[in-house]
C-alpha cells in the first residue's frame, strides 16, 4: 500500500521513474528514483513491452512494482484533438471513463492519466468520487494545473521543457499559435534559445513554484516532467515540486540523488499573471503526439 507522503507528514521531494521498461525501472529504483512510475503513450511505444498490447505491458509494470503508484494513460480514441474543446465535454468524458474503469481494475496501484480538457476534468470529478486516483497530464500553465487539482486530481503534471519552449516563443515575439500552425516552430525556438533561455527558465520555474506552493498540504500533488538534461533536475528542484519524474538516461547522469530529494524551495512565486484557459497550443501538440503513439498498441 502506497500513501501520499506529503499529506501524511513527509517533506522530501519524490522522484518517479519515467519509463515503461522493467529493467530501466529497476535501475532507476536502485539509484533512489523509486517513489513511483509514470508512463505516457509515447513512453509506452518506445520503452514498453507492447508485444501483448497496452494491457499486457501495463500489468507487467503493475505486478512488478505493486508498492508504488503507476500512471497509465487513457487516450482520446480518435477524437479530433485539434477541435477537442469544441466537442461536447460529455462525449470526451465517456470516452475517457470507459478506459479509466477498465485500467483501474488492473491493479490497486494504478493511477489513471487523463488529458487536460473540459471533458477530462469532468471524468476526473467522477473518478475522484469513486476513489480512483488520477493524474491530469499535458498541463502547460498554472491555470490548467490548478483547475485539475480543484477537480479532484491526485496528481497534476506540468511539462517543464515544453513550457520552456512556449516561453521562448513568446519572448521572441511569436505567438503560441505557431506551435500548431507553423511546422518550423522548433526552428524558431532554436534560433532564439541562446538569447531567451534564462528568462524562459525564470518564467517556467516561477510557474512551477506557484503551483507547487498552492498544492502544498492539499490532496493533489504536482508532478513535473519533460526533462531533457540532468541540469534541468537541479533547476527544477529549486522550485520544489512535490514530484519530479525522470527518464532513465537522465537518472544515469545525476549525482547525489538523495540530496535532490531534500532540496528546499528557493524560488518562490505568489502570483500568476498568465493565461487562464484550459486550452493551450502546446497541450494540443502533445496530445496529437500521444494519439499517434497509441496506434502502435491500441486495438
Amino acid at each position: 500500500m502506497w500513501i501520499n507522503k506529503r499529506i501524511f507528514g513527509g517533506q522530501d521531494m519524490k522522484l518517479f521513474a519515467d519509463t515503461a521498461n522493467i529493467d530501466e525501472i529497476n535501475y532507476c529504483f536502485s539509484k533512489g528514483v523509486n517513489d513511483g512510475i509514470t508512463t505516457n503513450p509515447r513512453i509506452m511505444e518506445l520503452t514498453g513491452d507492447i508485444s501483448k498490447g497496452f494491457e499486457g505491458a501495463s500489468k507487467l509494470i503493475l505486478n512488478n512494482f505493486c508498492n508504488v503508484p503507476v500512471s497509465l494513460e487513457t487516450d482520446l480514441r480518435g477524437l479530433d484533438v485539434k477541435n477537442l474543446e469544441k466537442i461536447n465535454p460529455l462525449v470526451v468524458k465517456k470516452v475517457l471513463l470507459d478506459q479509466a474503469y477498465e485500467i483501474s481494475s488492473w491493479g490497486e496501484n494504478t493511477v489513471i492519466k487523463i488529458p487536460i480538457c473540459k471533458g477530462g476534468l469532468l471524468a476526473v470529478e467522477e473518478l475522484a468520487k469513486k476513489d480512483i486516483k488520477t493524474n491530469v497530464t499535458a498541463c502547460m500553465n498554472p491555470y490548467q494545473a490548478i483547475s485539475a487539482a480543484n477537480s479532484g486530481a491526485t496528481y497534476v503534471s506540468l511539462f517543464a521543457n515544453r513550457m520552456l519552449d512556449a516561453h521562448i516563443l513568446q519572448l521572441s515575439g511569436h505567438s503560441l499559435e505557431e506551435i500548431i500552425n507553423n511546422k518550423d516552430w522548433k526552428d524558431i525556438i532554436n534560433l532564439n534559445k541562446e538569447k531567451y533561455l534564462e528568462k524562459a527558465w525564470d518564467k517556467t520555474l516561477d510557474e512551477i513554484s506557484y503551483v507547487a506552493s498552492r498544492l502544498e498540504g492539499k490532496d493533489s500533488e504536482l508532478i513535473v516532467g519533460s526533462i531533457r538534461k540532468a541540469e534541468d533536475i537541479y533547476r527544477l528542484a529549486k522550485a520544489e515540486p512535490q514530484i519530479i519524474t525522470i527518464p532513465t538516461n537522465i537518472v544515469k547522469c545525476l549525482e547525489d540523488i538523495s540530496s535532490v530529494k531534500k532540496t528546499n524551495r528557493s524560488i518562490k512565486c505568489q502570483r500568476y499573471h498568465g493565461d487562464n484557459s484550459l486550452s493551450h497550443p502546446m497541450t494540443q501538440y502533445t496530445l496529437e503526439e500521444f494519439e499517434e503513439s497509441t496506434k502502435s498498441y491500441r486495438h
